[in-house]
């Protein structure tokens, strides 16, 4: 009998990347149950290459959920959870039917936890545990065929087992407080006012709203304090200059206008010029981390569409494994002949390839975090084809990043010109680039703006022609977006980096927060207050910060999974303890609060007809819902909705047509703005 080796790919692109590049010739391909799935014959073996589709088996509690604490709970097929993925199924059945006469067994899902968890799953489950105990692993960065055939010629002779145990506990940790809080907080509801209002809370989620709930409540209680400013406008040898004055801001008005009189009608005399030099060295690589924030300043893409898009590049071969941490490139991988492909591939590439293939040694810039799974996002070299708009622009950001790592720093000069008008002393800056160094390889994202001052020198009389005396306030704290919470949950170590982005897509979708510059909703506010009030360990950044920590010695080795289960279920029985104690309390203020928040989002305005309010409805009939007036039948004014997403009432009239505008926000996508009415004169000239 010929051996036989199964190859379990996470995804259908993944597995199709694998099988051509291991394959002496063209694969086989095939489908069963519409699964598709390749076979070839290599060194006297065959080979059968077959996708999972992400998670087959999800956790699921083995008994109802009545009460809680609830801890049975155990690994289901993700078809039987309340009918999710039923694409799953046959993916089941075709890797059972392939895996009957396999000998030997290989995962080469992405190398990280999700993937080590979904390839142990369908090998315990499908292909039984002598299968799970004698697999082996490939381990790769990205899908070029030269790297996935260095990972097949090098298996490693064990699956990760450390990063196996790891990602259970951490599944099993989220299940455990994610469904008994999110259980607990609805119950509490139920038996305050007897309804069932289903309500949302997790061990990363929850400890993420508060932080949210935190400068929400710094911005609603700020109050806003008057100060003035005094400035200059300055003849600076032909073009115009503002000038500040060195105290910066006044509290005292008539202070701010005693030095307004004494410069009045009086010139600006240069008291000194200043010029310093300085390099700026490239930034490091990106990470998945540093990916989103930039892709959010210079794009505008939430984090969750950034993870999406970069994964779309990876199955493509583009670029390699996206969900890192790391900030390092190792010497292993061949520079010169990515920088080549780069340039060879894009005429927009090939003038600051030849420059950098032209140096003697391609030396990157690289950060301190490293990854003991994956480099730092690099391109891969390959040749970008048919790629989206969205695809297209994610794409060069990560490429322009990649070729500015090995340019020389910038140099840059820094100019303060110091005025003396009227015995007061004003400033005024200015910046220019002396050499662009790798500033002209990372294009428009370098955000290097020039103020060029012309030489002045000390003593030279400057005409002042304009004194200006303003008046301001003290601004509240900035509101977090989506990549700056991202961010902040790194720094206070919640969430991983494949994790973080989606639960705040989750909490837009839960209602509990809104708009790009995040607003925390009354709702949202009032589940963080509940908690603060009577169990704030639910609420507590450090102690899921610490779960984190004792995951990642789990993957380290130096704990094991049983001992982290049993110490984080201690716990949570404790804070439980102490939610039942207060459930009636919990649950008629997150009642209240529900119900406020319920009235809000379905009134959408006024109605641009009659005046009445513009309502969220749903058809009995089609179960769609619409906008419809409050004064029907009397008025039939109504607009149609996008059927998916959360939608939020913004309090704003359309400036065209007086129709309330909204906002969508659906999950991967960035939020958007509309007004309601179709017929708007604003989008017929679009």
């Amino acid at each position: 009998m010929v051996a036989k080796t199964l190859i379990i790919c996470e995804k259908p692109a993944a597995a199709a990347k694998i099988a051509v590049a291991l394959a002496p010739g063209q694969p086989e391909a095939g489908q069963l149950n519409g699964v598709p799935f390749y076979n070839f014959e290599l060194e006297g073996r065959r080979v059968t290459v077959v996708p999972a589709l992400g998670h087959l088996f999800v956790l699921k509690n083995l008994k109802p959920l009545r009460d809680y604490p609830c801890y049975e709970v155990g690994w289901v097929p993700a078809y039987r959870v309340g009918g999710r993925a039923t694409r799953t199924k046959a993916f089941i059945e075709a890797i059972r039917e392939l895996a009957k006469d396999a000998t030997d067994f290989i995962s080469a899902c992405d190398y990280d936890i999700e993937g080590s968890v979904i390839a142990a799953n369908v090998l315990r489950f499908i292909c039984g545990e002598e299968a799970l105990r004698r697999a082996k692993r490939m381990k790769f960065s990205t899908l070029t065929a030269e790297d996935l055939r260095q990972a097949y010629e090098h298996l490693l002779p064990r699956l990760d087992y450390e990063l196996i145990e790891a990602g259970v506990a951490r599944h099993l940790l989220d299940w455990y407080w994610g469904m008994n809080v999110s259980l607990a907080m609805s119950t509490a509801v139920r038996l305050a006012e007897q309804r069932f209002v289903k309500l949302s809370a997790g061990r990363v989620q929850t400890p993420t709203l508060r932080i949210l709930a935190e400068r929400e409540r710094e911005i609603r209680s700020f109050k806003p304090e008057p100060y003035w400013v005094v400035n200059l406008v300055v003849d600076l040898n032909g073009m115009e200059g503002v000038a500040e004055h060195v105290k910066g801001r006044f509290s005292d008005r008539v202070a701010a206008e005693r030095v307004v009189a004494a410069c009045r009608e009086k010139p600006a005399r240069v008291f000194s010029v200043e010029k310093h030099r300085q390099q700026r060295s490239p930034p490091p690589p990106f990470n998945l981390s540093d990916l989103q924030m930039e892709a959010h300043r210079c794009l505008g893409y939430s984090p969750l569409r950034t993870q999406q898009i970069a994964q779309e590049l990876y199955q493509a071969a583009l670029i390699s494994y996206p969900r890192t941490d790391s900030q390092k490139l190792p010497p292993s991988i061949d520079f010169r002949r990515i920088i080549e492909q780069i340039g060879s591939a894009s005429a927009e590439y090939r003038r600051p390839a030849e420059e950098l293939l032209s140096l003697p040694e391609l030396r990157p810039r690289e950060g301190e975090k490293t990854d003991p799974a994956h480099p730092a996002i690099y391109p891969t070299g390959q040749r970008p084809e048919g790629l989206t708009g969205q695809q297209r622009k994610l794409y060069d950001l990560i490429v322009r990043r990649f070729l500015s790592l090995f340019g020389r720093p910038a140099l840059l000069e820094s100019m303060r010109v110091d005025l003396d008008v009227g015995g007061e002393r004003f400033f005024i800056r200015g910046r220019r680039v002396l050499e662009e160094g790798w500033l002209k390889y990372y294009g428009d994202y370098a955000a290097t703006e020039e103020a060029i001052l012309p030489e002045l020198q000390e003593g030279q009389s400057l005409a002042v022609k304009e004194v200006r005396l303003e008046e301001r306030q003290t601004q509240p704290p900035q509101r977090y977006n989506p990549a700056s919470i991202v961010k902040r949950m790194e720094e206070v170590g919640i969430g991983t980096k494949s994790t973080r982005a989606q639960i705040v897509q989750n909490l837009y979708e839960r209602g509990y927060i809104t708009g790009r510059q995040i607003t925390v909703t009354d709702l949202g506010m009032q589940v963080v207050d509940s908690l603060l009030r009577y169990c704030p360990e639910i609420t507590s950044e450090e102690l899921t910060a610490t779960f984190e920590r004792e995951m990642d010695a789990i993957q380290e080795g130096k704990k094991t999974k049983e001992e982290v289960i049993e110490r984080a279920r201690a716990e949570l029985d404790r804070i439980l303890a102490k939610f039942k104690q207060h459930q009636l309390e919990i649950g008629r203020l997150l009642a209240a609060s529900y119900r406020a928040s319920l009235l809000k989002q379905r009134n959408l305005g006024k109605c641009p007809i009659c005046g009445g309010e513009l309502r969220l409805t749903v058809s009995r009939a089609t179960h769609k819902r619409f906008v419809g007036c409050s004064n029907y039948p009397r008025c039939h004014n109504s607009f149609p909705l996008p059927q998916a997403g959360t939608i939020h009432p913004l309090g704003e009239a359309c400036k065209f047509c007086g129709a309330p505008v909204i906002q969508i926000n659906r999950a991967g996508a960035r939020p958007y703005r509309m007004c309601l009415n179709p017929d708007c004169p604003a989008k017929k000239n679009r």
